[in-house]
């Protein structure tokens, strides 16, 4: 995005690339899992239409699922490039790294070659973590990466890590019939979700056979043959689990080593490189985006970035992004999706709210669909009604939450919300009656 940008704007422009166009999200995260989530939903989907009068047998063809998602990856890998080649941005295949304020080495193999440059926008990314000692455990333990291409379905499987990734992980595997238990340190499912969204998704991964642990630790793991016994605490008790496989999803760390960040004198802190509000490390016209500034760790976010910094270089105004508007979305099923601050960060914060909450259960679409689970939890200001934050769990809600993201931004009351009209039959619906319901009350609910 930012390549495509500042060669927008006339820039000549070029973008270091050491493996694949599109970073992790585009061929090793965000859309390869939707396209596994896709394929499984519609498995479970057809495993359970008995209610809608549908009767169908379904058998899951791992190889060919498989490539489905890779298929997808590497479409639109291809897509990308296309669009570079299209914007007339040059990609060099190698590993980049800062030689100085405006100067950027390209390794590749035994070649090096260098590139002066007025504007530079550093993207190295993030790389998942790791933990210490599971090297006894070898090749039983995958990342998200080995999750993604399975050679066969493991009848068991620990997931360490209650986030996004190991919560999209636990739906897809408990789908194709895993046994699955997801161990998390905090106190919730999804630790940046809200309480009330957290637990509606733990009660709906229970129906689904997942075994939820929160705070619980990973306190050792240990290998017989092909079986692994994951030692994990609660407190002062200890508790043991048989898995076939072990999925660490503990989170994502910078990749700001070996960039040549000190020899330009960029500054980090704990590995993040130090940003204004615009990107700018306040080094001559280098600017740093996406996962390796910190905040929250989204593909969405780091484009939006990538524009502005584009803009910047290019002499535009360019309106910083706000991480209060960002939102973020877990594609299990149901969905969750949010903006804004949760209840539990108001409260911190001694931020006054209503809340206007109505389930998906009283809604017509989702009665019609069979999407019953979940519901839509707003938070507006208790002095002057503006939505402050939106909360969705369930079906389709990560296509609901943009509409919100604008409310909040453009400070819409309760009032003005619940006076929009909205189609019906729509899940939208729904945002319309949790306004209502924080005031005079929900009409259909």
């Amino acid at each position: 995005m930012a390549a495509i940008r500042a060669a927008q704007l006339g820039m000549q422009t070029a973008i270091v690339e050491r493996d694949r166009i599109g970073g992790v999200c585009l061929n090793w995260g965000c859309i390869p899992t939707k396209a596994l989530i896709h394929g499984v939903s519609l498995y479970h989907g057809l495993k359970n239409a008995r209610q809608a009068g549908i009767n169908a047998t379904a058998t899951v063809d791992l190889d060919a699922l498989v490539r489905f998602s890779r298929r997808a990856a590497d479409n639109l890998s291809k897509g990308v490039a296309h669009l570079l080649r299209q914007h007339d941005v040059t990609v060099l295949q190698g590993q980049a790294r800062l030689a100085g304020p405006h100067t950027v080495e390209v390794h590749a193999g035994d070649a090096t070659s260098r590139y002066e440059a007025e504007g530079i926008i550093l993207a190295p990314g993030s790389r998942q973590r790791t933990l210490p000692g599971m090297e006894a455990a070898g090749d039983l333990v995958m990342d998200s990466s080995a999750a993604m291409v399975p050679a066969s379905i493991p009848q068991r499987l620990v997931i360490i890590g209650g986030g996004a990734i190991g919560v999209e992980f636990a739906y897809i595997y408990a789908s194709l019939g895993t046994k699955v238990v997801v161990v998390e340190m905090l106190d919730q499912l999804l630790p940046a979700a809200d309480h009330d969204v957290s637990e509606e998704l733990t009660k709906a991964f229970r129906r689904l056979g997942v075994e939820v642990m929160v705070g619980t630790r990973l306190s050792g793991v240990e290998r017989h043959d092909d079986v692994l016994t994951v030692h994990l605490s609660q407190g002062d008790s200890t508790i043991s689990r048989e898995a076939e496989r072990m999925l660490i999803a503990v989170g994502v760390r910078p990749n700001s080593e070996d960039v040549g960040l000190e020899t330009a004198g960029v500054a980090t802190r704990s590995g993040f490189v130090r940003v204004d509000e615009f990107g700018f490390t306040g080094v001559a016209s280098i600017y740093a985006i996406g996962d390796v500034v910190g905040g929250m760790m989204l593909a969405h976010k780091a484009s939006a970035q990538g524009i502005v910094a584009a803009e910047r270089l290019a002499g535009r105004a360019a309106h910083p992004v706000d991480p209060v508007l960002i939102p973020s979305c877990c594609y299990c099923e149901p969905q969750v999706a949010q903006v804004g601050p949760t209840a539990r960060e108001l409260e911190r914060a001694g931020v006054g709210y209503r809340v206007g909450m109505v389930p998906f259960a009283s809604n017509g679409k989702a009665m019609a669909t069979g999407n019953r689970i979940g519901f839509v939890k707003l938070l507006f200001a208790e002095d002057d009604g503006r939505l402050l934050g939106a909360h969705l769990i369930g079906a389709h809600v990560s296509e609901l939450i943009a509409g919100l993201a604008l409310s909040v931004r453009e400070r819409v009351s309760a009032e003005r919300l619940a006076t929009l009209v909205h189609p019906h039959p729509s899940l939208a619906e729904t945002i319309m009656e949790a306004a209502h319901a924080a005031g005079d009350g929900a009409i259909h609910a």
